[in-house]
């Protein structure tokens, strides 16, 4: 099992600095490190790295030193780790000797990497898309360390906006995995069900709807796995893995396209380029690689949902 397909539970690897974030001068400190990195992130996600051998290989972030001032409006601490400060900004990343640049969504990153870029990003998405105070419409502007936004005319404080979403492997009674493809997806590209979750509803309530929504199919059982931060832009996913029953349909149209696949079926249909599976960062690939390894629990130890609870 490769590091990019690891579960995403265990002790953080990121020291957010909670005790003294927003203090400027713990701040100028971290900035003046000698060992202190910014990682600089285009437009469009993507940055600098160092490229494997093989594209099966993790990449390594190449950030830069800080130097200079610090302007914290665009600089953004995401924390300490392995006792280095690390700060992101939106700027045209620039590819050293032996460097090469990519978007993010596309990485195979190690635990460590993933960490810093989920994150990192999603200080940075929040950061640009809250200006404005919900309250008073005043100007906002970000604390030394942040996540924080004051605003400069009522003093409220705002703070990021996470979205819910569940997402699960869903397999039948013959253990095939059900994949879809959105409409807006290369041919080929394909992934496990997922969709958010709606105001005053249970995360395992969402799964059930989604499923039906997306397949036709009825959701009898289901176990939690873990939960995994995607930061385009701001998503928070809790990841199952689910039984279910019947055949699937079109649902609302949301998929141009879903079926069940056995694991020879989707070994061969990769092999042969007739598959493309999830990108190697996201918990979607690690879930689809641990029912190919046969390394996901059973459903049933986990939840039953074919009897509906009564009043």
């Amino acid at each position: 099992m490769t590091s990019a397909s690891r579960p995403f539970i265990g002790e953080p690897l990121i020291d957010r600095c909670h005790a003294d974030r927003d203090d400027p001068l713990a701040n100028a400190a971290r900035w003046a490190d000698p060992g202190a990195l910014l990682l600089s992130v285009g437009a469009h996600d993507e940055v600098a790295v160092l490229p494997g051998a093989t594209p099966e290989d993790t990449v390594r972030l190449a950030p830069t030193p800080t130097s200079g001032e610090r302007d914290d409006q665009r600089q953004l601490l995401i924390g300490v780790v392995q006792g280095r400060p690390w700060f992101i900004t939106r700027d045209t990343p620039r590819a050293a000797a032996g460097q090469q640049i990519a978007s993010l969504r596309s990485l195979r990153l190690g635990p460590v990497a993933r960490e810093i870029v989920w994150a990192g990003l999603a200080f940075l998405h929040w950061a640009e898309s809250q200006p404005m105070c919900p309250s008073c419409h005043g100007t906002t502007r970000l604390t030394s360390g942040g996540p924080t936004r004051v605003c400069t005319a009522c003093g409220r404080e705002v703070f990021p906006r996470t979205d819910p979403a569940v997402i699960s492997a869903v397999v039948d009674r013959q253990d095939r995995i059900a994949l879809g493809r959105q409409p807006s997806w290369a041919p080929g590209r394909v992934s496990v069900l997922a969709g958010f979750v709606e105001a005053g509803e249970a995360a395992e309530h969402a799964l059930v709807r989604e499923v039906a929504e997306e397949t036709g199919l009825r959701v009898t059982a289901a176990r939690y796995l873990s939960s995994q931060p995607w930061p385009f832009p701001r998503s928070l996913m809790l990841g199952y893995v689910a039984r279910a029953e019947g055949t699937i349909s079109d649902g609302d149209h949301e998929l141009d396209e879903a079926r069940f696949y056995s694991r020879d079926q989707v070994r061969d249909l990769v092999a042969g380029g007739g598959l493309i599976l999830p990108t190697p960062m996201s918990i979607a690939r690690s879930m689809v690689d641990g029912w190919l390894d046969n390394r996901l629990p059973s459903p049933e130890s986990g939840t039953d949902l074919s009897v509906p609870l009564s009043l």
